[in-house]
């Protein structure tokens, strides 16, 4: 068996067309009193977009996951929106969240959210991917080749993000590809520097 570590790229790289990513999308606020009209609220882990326009609008860029006519947007997806200054987000109680509070509530959930944040932010907006939550395949992150999504097809990569200055075992690395080999996908290792995500792709190779 051989392995090898392919460097994929490094710092920050120009932004696709933004209108590839959001669409028509523009910075939004839902006022009313129906349910369908509530504004997207922070629920849990994810911020829930009941506008049943703004949630087919947001899904057909392949954004969160649509339940019932409401879109159940990732805080990774949320924060992008809300970072790009595309959407607003609210507590329960209707009191607004700005870009800080979000970043606090997503570090309680994982201390490293906001350097996973980075690399979902430099694969969905600067490189143009689409990208979902690896969660069921032990991974941070699932990655679809340009042109295929969640609806047309499978997801090509494997990330997992680590910080620049942590040590990787070896037999995790092992672990890992052999992990992405067996679901039919490639094992990337995003690893956070000051100059932003550089990727190394892993593989296995018979001798």
């Amino acid at each position: 068996m051989k392995k090898k570590a392919v460097e994929e790229g490094e710092g920050e790289t120009p932004r696709v067309d933004e209108k590839e990513v959001f669409g028509d999308i523009k910075r939004v606020i839902i006022r009313g009193k129906s349910s369908e009209s509530k504004k997207p609220t922070l629920s849990g882990d994810r911020v829930i977009v009941y506008d049943t326009t703004l949630s087919s609008k947001l899904n057909s860029k392949n954004f969160g996951d649509l339940k019932k006519n409401s879109l159940y947007l990732s805080l990774y997806e949320a924060y992008l929106f809300l970072d790009e200054n595309k959407l607003r987000v609210f507590d329960k109680s209707g009191k607004e969240i700005d870009v800080k509070g979000l970043m606090r509530m997503g570090e309680s959930l994982n201390e490293n959210f906001g350097m996973k944040y980075d690399v979902y932010r430099d694969l969905r907006l600067n490189r143009g991917y689409v990208v979902k939550s690896g969660l069921k395949f032990g991974c941070d992150f699932v990655v679809y080749d340009k042109g295929k999504n969640p609806g047309s097809g499978h997801s090509k990569w494997m990330v997992q993000v680590i910080p620049e200055v942590l040590r990787v075992d070896f037999n995790e690395i092992t672990r890992a590809a052999r992990l992405a080999t067996n679901v039919k996908k490639s094992m990337i290792f995003a690893i956070v520097t000051e100059r932003g995500p550089v990727y190394y792709q892993i593989g296995r190779k018979k001798m």
